[in-house]
């Protein structure tokens, strides 16, 4: 009882509990419909059971055949029909009970596919909304597949606990229904119907646990298989190119023998009830048939008692059936459920964090006052990403970052855009720290181009306007010029209307990047960050590109990591890094002057360009 209560406490069900009172008049039409079709089958049955007794017992003076109850006596003597009418009248109520039952029982599947309907997507936008707001170094730790099984399996997962739900207490309902019937029948004939839902019970007792441990397995197996096949379609490109398809496929098949061993176990135990229960009743049915006749042989009711009894008896039997068989779905999906929980815990979790002061435009230079990072919770000195940095980025001038590998740059890009936060220091923006103003704001003034461009799988308009929506098609038009990417898009199929490919794929990498710096222009930012941006392109396309860029950055604040030191010696300030530290700074002829670190990345380049 305990576990039970844990566990409606839980994320999972704590959203299939919110779910549902957001649907409550669905809810409530499946609760009414529910109750109305028990009403209906205890009637049902009854009125087989007295028309049957009707026409079977012995007739008496007043032509009302005895234990008839005072409303059929009130209905005898309203109609005043012969015995036989009235066995007909009988009959033809219960037909149209049973009619009513039957859509009843319609309206009841329908009102819960009703709310499946409203469930489902509401589900997966919870779920997918839960993704969105945690923070970026938070949801970076799931791999891609993890989180696209999360948004598309939650759906399914609470969509089949409330259809489960549903029918548990459909099936409960109904079998309380045929017990009372039986009990009222015949008390020392109700004990093997008790002794039939005691076998029942025993035997989900004993299944359960066994059950509830393979499909955790299952699930633990199908969504390592899942991820795995993901991240493989990802990385066709590189697995093509370094030939590994026969390694890979050979990876694939052995997450899926895994997944195949437990599902194969999982059958066993999943439908074992099954023969169980089929058989069970159909013995109690002998006995009882036995029992009744030699219970009953010297009443006159006896066929009216032993087919209402019968009959009761099989439907009971049906429905404990049923009942057994969602408490099995109901722990088969409970793993698909607790799964659901590490995605919806809030334990261990970091969420996006906003401010709430409207950031409208940069007014002043950017500031760095004593600021460390470290992507690690319990950090140490020697995981600092960056260290202690103190510097400023001049409002509206040109400031580039260069270093080895691994020395910071990306680090203090990651700072700016606000995907992580200062471990400590503090950035401050128009004189107040960045983490005062709204994120979504901040981020609109933004305009990033990087190395890793993504291309949506749309049309290269859309694509475009991503960052700006509202940009009309001459604005857009008139960007792509400026980032060279106008020409080359003429000469596809559709021009701007062209379809991509899943990450640009059709497109080149040059030619992604292109569209990576028009889209970021489109936005008409305050701020441009170019990371690695002319990187893919060949020289005359970054020729044309940075003389529309030194157009572009001379009303901007441009904010530049490069490795071709070519692109920034027109920079106004340089900042040199190393290990996290800030090693030079100045402008380029200063640092060449200087002779140190600086001099040297510029020495390389240029004997390397000259050789």
């Amino acid at each position: 009882m305990k576990q039970i209560i844990r566990s409606f406490r839980s994320p999972a069900y704590v959203l299939a509990i919110e779910t549902a009172r957001e649907n409550w008049g669905l809810i409530l039409a499946n609760i009414l419909t529910n109750f109305l079709s028990v009403l209906l089958e205890g009637s049902t049955i009854g009125l087989i059971y007295l028309a049957v007794a009707y026409l079977t017992v012995t007739r008496v003076e007043s032509s009302v055949p005895e234990n008839i109850p005072a409303i059929l006596e009130k209905l005898s003597a309203i109609l005043k029909l012969p015995r036989e009418q009235m066995f007909l009248v009988l009959v033809l109520m219960a037909v149209l009970f049973q009619i009513l039952l039957s859509l009843s029982n319609y309206s009841n599947k329908v009102a819960t596919a009703l709310f499946s309907a409203k469930a489902q997507p509401y589900v997966t936008g919870k779920v997918f909304e839960r993704i969105l707001t945690l923070s970026y170094g938070c949801v970076s730790q799931y791999k891609v597949g993890d989180l696209v099984m999360f948004s598309n399996d939650a759906a399914l997962a609470v969509d089949r606990q409330i259809t489960a739900a549903n029918n548990f207490f459909i099936s409960l309902s109904f079998s309380l229904v045929y017990l009372l019937i039986i009990v009222r029948l015949s008390p020392t004939l109700a004990i093997a119907s008790i002794m039939l839902t005691m076998v029942v019970a025993f035997v989900q007792y004993r299944l359960i646990p066994r059950l509830r441990r393979i499909v955790k397995r299952v699930n633990a197996t199908q969504v390592e298989s899942a991820k795995y096949i993901t991240e493989s379609i990802q990385a066709l490109r590189l697995i093509h190119t370094y030939g590994t398809q026969r390694s890979t496929m050979e990876a694939v098949h052995a997450r899926l023998d895994k997944t195949r061993e437990q599902l194969q176990k999982r059958a066993f135990i999943f439908y074992l009830p099954e023969p169980i229960l089929d058989t069970i009743p159909i013995i109690v049915l002998a006995i009882l048939a036995i029992s009744a006749v030699i219970l009953n042989s010297q009443q006159a009711n006896v066929l009216a008692l032993l087919l209402t009894f019968l009959l009761a008896l099989q439907r009971l039997s049906v429905r404990i059936k049923a009942l057994a068989g969602t408490v099995t779905v109901l722990t088969d999906n409970n793993a698909k459920m607790f799964r659901l929980e590490t995605i919806l815990a809030s334990q261990g979790k970091t969420f996006e964090q906003s401010g709430s002061l409207l950031f409208s435009h940069l007014q002043t230079d950017i500031e760095f006052k004593n600021v460390s990072l470290s992507y690690f919770e319990n950090f140490e000195n020697e995981t600092l990403a960056l260290r202690d940095l103190t510097f400023k980025i001049p409002y509206k001038k040109v400031t580039a970052f260069v270093g080895e590998s691994g020395a910071g740059k990306s680090s203090i890009v990651d700072l700016l855009i606000g995907l992580y936060r200062p471990t400590s220091g503090q950035i401050l923006v128009n004189g107040n720290n960045l983490d005062q103003y709204g994120l979504a704001d901040w981020r609109s003034r933004i305009g990033v181009v990087s190395q890793d461009t993504f291309i949506f799988n749309n049309s290269i308009l859309e694509n475009l306007q991503y960052g700006r929506p509202s940009a009309t098609l001459e604005e857009v038009i008139e960007a792509a010029k400026a980032a060279q990417a106008h020409r080359f898009i003429l000469a596809l199929p559709e021009g701007y209307e062209t379809i991509v490919g899943e990450r640009g794929y059709r497109l080149s990498g040059g030619q992604r990047q292109r569209l990576a710096l028009a889209r970021a222009l489109i936005k008409q930012p305050d701020i441009l960050i170019l990371d690695e941006a002319t990187s893919a392109l060949d020289s005359e396309s970054e020729k044309l590109i940075q003389e529309a860029l030194d157009q572009f950055q001379s009303d901007r604040t441009v904010i530049v990591v490069a490795h071709r030191l070519s692109t920034i010696a027109g920079a106004d300030q340089i900042i040199v890094l190393e290990n996290g530290n800030i090693a030079e700074q100045g402008t380029h002829h200063a640092l060449v002057g200087q002779g140190r670190r600086y001099a040297r990345y510029w020495s390389l380049q240029s004997s390397a360009v000259a050789g």
